[in-house]
């Protein structure tokens, strides 16, 4: 039925209070090695201020989706919400998105691009964007689905805090999509809002979840529906309509509530999410019609029958006049129905009641003729070129069959077309030897594959001469460059950066769009600009004109040839490394992670530093690692090993948490005494390190443990074996 997103429109008013403070950020960050997977790893977290970009309200009221049936309401809308996972710089950081049509999804601004602008988040590039379709069993990777997304949005506006962007492929074929409405909120609308919450598996809320009184402050939407970072981009759904009303994107401590952004205001801003409401969208009322349909006239000689008369009030009725002049403009069944469901007693309903017996009634009686769906083509015969070919090996039959992976294989076939540093020969021996022997591990090809990726798209330093790299070099608003000099050539930039900075390895120079080249020191936050600058200038590390810059200008970086490199050296991820060696942006346990290199690989070792080495991986990813952790030789396989899976628990919940029911402690001892320092949950997995007769040294490897409620991800700590299934190989 139109009427939903229809009807409204001629009665809601709108409420136009204050507006609410300026929200800042709050945000939760994981590990880059966990981008393209379900389960992420908790790295680094940040928020706090008055105002963040999402509150529980009260009592934690979130609860699962999978708490309800899949033919439940909640879980069918919940299929068109997704994780929208985005990999900087600085790691990992999600927020929700959900999908508006056949190509878009729909989130905030501040999570893409405005993660940028986040001084907390400390990221200076977007790498890659990734939806998560159907993650809805926490620590549970089977059943989900990835989708890579384009970073640079279709349509964003800033004060909406709105960015429409564009999926590889059509998740809206599997997923379906959320219907918009232009509908004006009312107070105490009930309300629910799904999303990904700490960038779990999809949760619900719905208890005490319903518009604020006002339901309007300014541009906002107010609501008390609970929510944690990790929801931005939300949609709060009406209840009643069971559409989307608003976008979700902050919350206020002072005032325990929640805010979003009215849809109806994303709507008329927007080019392109018009077109997602169809012909559900709400039009104008109409004025009513000045020209009354004919009615009965009183007769004269009939004085003693006034009661047979019309009642010239109740004719009257402005709002159900509009709705038959609306529908009498459509002349179609969909508008008649609507105006009879609402105005059944209106002196024109048996007009709209004749049409609809005489064009609307027998249509749900045909049987006949109807349209026989086309059988649709296999989607992993379309995915690549390549896929409809015959002798698949593991890896390309799983590359084929899955669109996230196939949009990988896309971008690294652009990105080996732009560069020019890896041959032809190089990237054959990449898909046969680092590639092909994921087999079907559709984890392990994801995470070879954004390496191969980020490979192709960063040029090595030449070893003679300089290479040229064009690009956007333009930081947001929250980072700029130490520039320390401008020169007009660049082999004067190159002497200024010899003479300044001869044992710094780390000097960039930049060219300018006016044929200056700019040498830049080091890349510093806008809030500690000032005093940065003015300690350099006092301890005499800088000229004394140098500045702060966004690089607005910068239109190419150059590459210079360095040092002669020293001779380089195969070693292994050595025999102290349990499972794998972080590799990091450099050479200090603060820097980023890039991902993890398995123990037993051969690196190549470029260079050492303090206790660092510099290597370059079998994918041929670049990074700094611990030089104690790498070995001259391979080390043996590890040894045999037991895992245990959580059980003897209820599933975890508000009751739960209560009576101690829903929760493992991991202590620091075996004994009750012991210090708790984590908890693990019903079906998470944990490597036993060690035993005793009633207690086991566990750490965790997949389930809700990776985040846990109380305590902190990723230690080992002593659990009791009665709580435990423990297996060893």
């Amino acid at each position: 039925m139109r009427f939903s997103a229809l009807f409204p429109v001629f009665c809601a008013a709108m409420i136009q209070p204050a507006g609410p403070a300026q929200a800042q950020d709050a945000l939760v960050g994981f590990d880059s090695s966990s981008f393209g997977r379900a389960v992420l790893s908790r790295n680094q977290s940040a928020g706090a201020g008055d105002i963040e970009l999402e509150l529980s309200v009260g009592d934690y009221n979130n609860e699962a989706i999978t708490n309800y049936s899949p033919d439940s309401v909640f879980a069918k809308m919940g299929l068109s919400v997704g994780r929208l996972d985005i990999l900087t710089d600085a790691g990992v950081f999600p927020c929700t998105a959900f999908i508006v049509d056949n190509k878009h999804i729909l989130t905030n601004y501040h999570c893409v691009p405005g993660i940028l602008d986040n001084e907390r988040a400390q990221a200076t590039r977007i790498e890659s964007v990734m939806f998560v379709a159907g993650y809805t069993q926490q620590g549970i990777e089977e059943g989900t689905t990835k989708f890579p997304v384009k970073s640079h949005p279709v349509e964003a506006h800033q004060d909406l805090d709105y960015a429409l962007l564009e999926v590889m492929g059509n998740p809206s074929a599997q997923y379906g999509t959320l219907k918009l409405a232009a509908n004006t909120p009312h107070d105490g609308d009930p309300y629910w809002v799904i999303g990904h919450p700490m960038g779990e598996a999809q949760r619900i809320s719905r208890e005490k979840c319903r518009a604020n009184r006002p339901a309007l402050s300014g541009s906002k939407l107010l609501h008390t529906c609970d929510t944690l970072p990790g929801n931005s981009g939300s949609p709060v759904i009406d209840a009643s309509l069971q559409a989307v009303v608003g976008l979700h994107h902050a919350g206020s401590r002072k005032d325990a509530v929640n805010f979003a952004i009215p849809m109806a205001a994303i709507i008329e801003r927007s080019n392109v999410l018009v077109a997602s409401l169809g012909t559900d969208t709400p039009v104008p009322a109409p004025q009513p019609d000045t020209q009354p349909d004919p009615q009965p006239q009183p007769q004269p000689e009939a004085p003693k029958q006034p009661e047979t008369q019309p009642d010239p009030v109740a004719v009257a009725d402005p709002i159900c006049d509009a709705l038959y002049a609306e529908a009498k403009s459509y002349n179609q069944c969909f508008a008649y129905e609507v105006y009879l469901e609402q105005c059944d007693s209106h002196p024109l309903s048996i007009l709209a009641k004749g049409f609809v017996a005489a064009e609307c009634s027998d249509l749900a009686e045909q049987p006949a003729d109807p349209i026989t769906p086309q059988p649709q083509p296999p989607v992993q015969a379309n995915l690549r070129p390549w896929c409809g070919n015959g002798g698949l090996n593991a890896a390309e039959s799983a590359i084929c069959a899955d669109p996230y992976l196939a949009g990988l294989d896309e971008e690294i076939e652009l990105a080996y077309g732009r560069q020019s540093h890896v041959s032809a020969r190089e990237q054959s021996q990449w898909r046969m030897g680092t590639r092909d022997a994921c087999g079907g591990d559709t984890g392990c090809l994801g995470r070879v594959m954004i390496q191969q990726v980020t490979y192709l798209q960063t040029a090595p330093a030449p070893t003679t001469g300089t290479r040229r790299i064009a690009g956007n070099y333009t930081l947001g608003s929250s980072q700029c460059y130490v520039v320390t000099a401008s020169r007009p050539t660049l082999s004067e930039a190159a002497a200024f950066a010899r003479e300044w900075f001869p044992s710094r390895g780390d000097v960039r120079i930049f060219e300018s769009n006016n044929g200056y080249f700019a040498v830049v020191l080091a890349t510093i936050s806008k809030g500690n600009a000032d005093a940065m600058l003015a300690d350099y200038k006092a301890r005499r590390s800088i000229p004394s004109d140098s500045y702060c810059s966004t690089g607005g200008r910068f239109v190419a970086e150059i590459i210079r040839s360095g040092a002669t490199a020293p001779a380089q050296k195969t070693m292994y991820v050595g025999d102290r490394v349990r499972t794998g060696l972080n590799l990091r942006q450099s050479p200090s346990t603060n820097g980023a992670i890039i991902t993890e290199v398995p123990r037993g690989d051969a690196v190549t070792v470029l260079s050492n530093s303090n206790g660092w080495a510099q290597i370059r991986t079998g994918a041929g990813l670049t990074g700094w690692v611990s030089a104690s952790y790498l070995s001259n030789t391979r080390p043996p396989a590890a040894a045999a090993s037991c895992t245990a899976r959580v059980i003897n628990l209820n599933p975890y919940s508000n009751a739960t948490r209560a009576n101690g029911s829903g929760f493992l402690n991991l202590r620091s001892k075996a004994s009750t005494k012991g210090t708790i320092l984590s908890e693990a949950y019903l079906g998470d997995s944990l490597q036993v390190v060690s035993q005793t007769n009633s207690w086991a040294q566990v750490r965790c490897i997949s389930g809700q443990c990776n985040s846990p409620y109380r305590g902190t991800g990723g230690v080992t700590g002593w659990a009791s074996k009665r709580y435990l299934s423990i297996r060893c190989q």
